[in-house]
């Protein structure tokens, strides 16, 4: 069957960040969607399948990118998905209100020669912004189709989609934008000389587009002509060309093409967009009203705070529909079938029955909200006017304001937040972000905060783990930011518009990542629950905890058999809480411990060394050596900060 007959099509979203790719995608394919990390890169892809007539539809949603230079992790990651899985057709969704920063990209996607549709989208803010590019214009400067959308409403989506579809069936590509004649001639020489040198051109794309990339450096591609034959006659071939233009330009060809590019956008935008009168929107208004520190500053401690409220009262609510449901209608049965097991039914009792009331106490009701609350943040453009509000607090730790939105993303998961300093590009930063990230509570250990001291001590008692916990952040930050050399870089961030909060999209991140929590954690928690049934029922319990018992009850005063549930921990923070509940054998845990020892051991739960996968991601970003430091580091702070509480008790637990 003919390519453009076959009944499988590949479609890639690629446009600029905050360009509302993951909004379109939610539009065409509501919350069927698989993210995962692109193979050998740590960087993230979406996928979804959608069916269309008779077509089954697969979609990837490229990186957020300004081009294809295949400098940063983002733009390999997109240039390689782009050329390894051949895309039917490519959807660039530009930005209407800023056509010009996201004309460069298209410019690139079009040289490539795969089939591509414009979605000209944010159309309601250009015109807020008084200004009007015109689709049919832009449409025949760059010889493909463009459609005006507005995204957050749906607003022109499925023709978007429609048409893709067109043109993924007949596969017509637009044509290649042209360049000055001494460009031109270079590449056509390039060119020709890859024709007649090898046989099979990589990935199947035209010997000028690869004579473009290999011009402008694309490392990639050029690693991928050095293996193939006839490659290096190609290759010397390109450095003489490379020196001409040189000469001729006074720049290297890939500064001259960049040149180019950045010229045509500007000349495309201009003769395609009408500008008008502005005025200062209700949004301008309210960003100036976030962004400066004296109204800015109070506003962000608020949003931390109503945050921290809601978790507490609704994980609250949730906790008890979720435990109280499971206790009344499911539990009494499970014990009644165990009880006839003898010591295995007595394993599974103590293990698997308290383990899931754990997961259903702790866990789920406190980990759902925080991620619909994180979504919300990052999809209304909040989190960015939080970095430059901090950008002079983040200075005295050795940090510029920037380092704010991965250290803001660690209260979700410490993971991909430590993954995420790799945008740094001083290591000093990246050092000592990914150190002070590993202490930030993540969802994990604010299920443990709220679960323990919100729920059972109240909100003023999980306000001051958090006060303790950024103050020591801050301790760490400022000592790392005076023991390693250096200075800080200055900070340069684009800042999104503000956006009016969408909740299909918000709820699709949350769903994504409670089902990777659902996925990967409950299995370990229920394991470890099972472990510690099997410690318990046999009487191994005593002879683990025994040992440690000075630790746990001399220094930090606990009972000796939370040593298990701090060991688990390592594994999976939420762990810590709902392994606490397995071995209390209670819900509530009051009845196992003192007010007192339920703060000190949320703290040190808090403090103490960072999960498993943080270990694992900080060893390979900065380095083993660093990541055992931090580790021991943190856990002798905890038991350090823990005793101190337990034995001064500042708080009149």
């Amino acid at each position: 069957m003919a390519r453009g007959q076959r009944k499988t099509l590949t479609v890639a979203l690629a446009g600029t960040p905050n360009v509302g790719k993951s909004v379109f995608l939610h539009q065409i394919s509501g919350m069927d969607v698989v993210v995962s990390n692109y193979p050998g890169t740590t960087v993230e892809i979406t996928e979804a399948a959608v069916r269309h007539d008779d077509l089954e539809v697969k979609i990837l949603d490229l990186p957020g990118i300004y081009s294809l230079s295949a400098v940063s992790g983002d733009e390999i990651v997109a240039i390689r998905a782009i050329l390894e899985r051949r895309p039917d057709v490519i959807v660039n969704i530009a930005d209407a209100s800023n056509l010009e920063r996201s004309l460069y990209l298209t410019l690139q996607l079009i040289e490539l020669g795969f089939p591509t549709v414009v979605a000209l989208n944010m159309m309601d803010e250009a015109k807020k912004r008084g200004v009007s590019p015109s689709p049919e214009k832009l449409s025949r400067m760059l010889g493909v189709p463009v459609v005006p959308t507005v995204a957050i409403t749906g607003e022109n989506v499925s023709r978007v989609f429609d048409e893709a579809i067109r043109l993924a069936r007949e596969r017509r590509a637009g044509r290649r934008p042209r360049m000055s004649r001494d460009i031109e001639r270079a590449v056509a020489e390039l060119a020709d000389c890859i024709r007649k040198n090898i046989r099979e051109i990589p990935h199947g794309i035209s010997p000028e587009t690869v004579a473009i990339r290999i011009l402008e450096g694309d490392r990639l591609l050029i690693e991928e002509i050095e293996r193939t034959p006839g490659g290096d006659r190609v290759l010397k071939r390109a450095d003489a060309l490379a020196t001409r233009i040189t000469k001729i330009r006074g720049e290297p060809p890939a500064l001259a093409i960049a040149r180019e590019r950045h010229s045509l956008a500007a000349l495309i935008c201009r003769r395609v967009t009408e500008f008008g009168p502005v005025k200062r929107s209700v949004t301008e208004k309210l960003d100036h009203i976030l962004t400066s520190p004296r109204t800015g500053l109070p506003i962000m401690v608020a949003v931390f705070l109503l945050m921290i409220l809601w978790l507490v009262y609704f994980g609250g609510w949730l906790e008890e529909l979720m435990v109280g449901s499971w206790e009344t209608y499911v539990s009494p049965h499970l014990s009644r079938i165990f009880s006839g097991m003898g010591s295995v039914g007595q394993v599974l009792d103590t293990g698997l029955n308290w383990s899931i009331i754990g997961v259903l106490a702790v866990a789920i009701p406190y980990v759902i909200p925080f991620y619909f609350l994180l979504g919300l943040l990052e999809d209304v453009g909040y989190l960015p006017r939080a970095a430059f509000l901090m950008d002079s607090v983040m200075h005295r730790i050795g940090l510029h304001g920037r380092a704010v939105i991965p250290m803001l993303g660690g209260f979700g998961c410490n993971v991909p937040a430590v993954m995420a300093t790799r945008a740094f590009v001083s290591r000093r930063e990246r050092l000592i972000a990914s150190i002070l990230i590993t202490m930030i509570p993540c969802s994990a250990r604010t299920s443990v905060i709220l679960g323990t001291v919100g729920n059972y001590l109240g909100l003023p008692y999980a306000l001051a783990i958090y006060g303790v916990v950024i103050f020591l952040i801050f301790l760490a930050g400022v000592f790392l930011n005076r023991a390693l050399a250096g200075k800080v870089e200055g900070m340069i961030m684009e800042i999104p518009p503000l956006r009016r909060p969408v909740p299909g999209p918000t709820a699709v991140k949350m769903w994504m990542r409670t089902k990777h929590f659902l996925i990967v954690a409950v299995p370990i928690l229920l394991v470890a629950g099972l472990t510690i049934g099997v410690l318990q029922t046999t009487g191994l319990m005593d002879r683990l905890v025994s040992p440690i018992s000075p630790l746990t009850s001399g220094l930090l005063g606990l009972p000796p058999v939370v040593i298990i549930p701090l060991l688990f921990g390592f594994l999976r923070k939420e762990g810590a809480m709902v392994l606490l509940v397995s071995v209390a054998k209670t819900s509530n845990l009051l009845e196992f411990m003192s007010p007192l020892q339920l703060f000190v051991y949320a703290l040190v739960v808090t403090i103490y060394m960072p999960c498993a996968a943080t270990f694992a991601v900080l060893g390979r970003e900065i380095g083993w050596k660093t990541a055992i430091l931090t580790t021991i580091s943190t856990f002798l702070l905890a038991i350090a900060v823990g005793s101190a509480v337990y034995h001064i008790n500042p708080l009149g637990l």
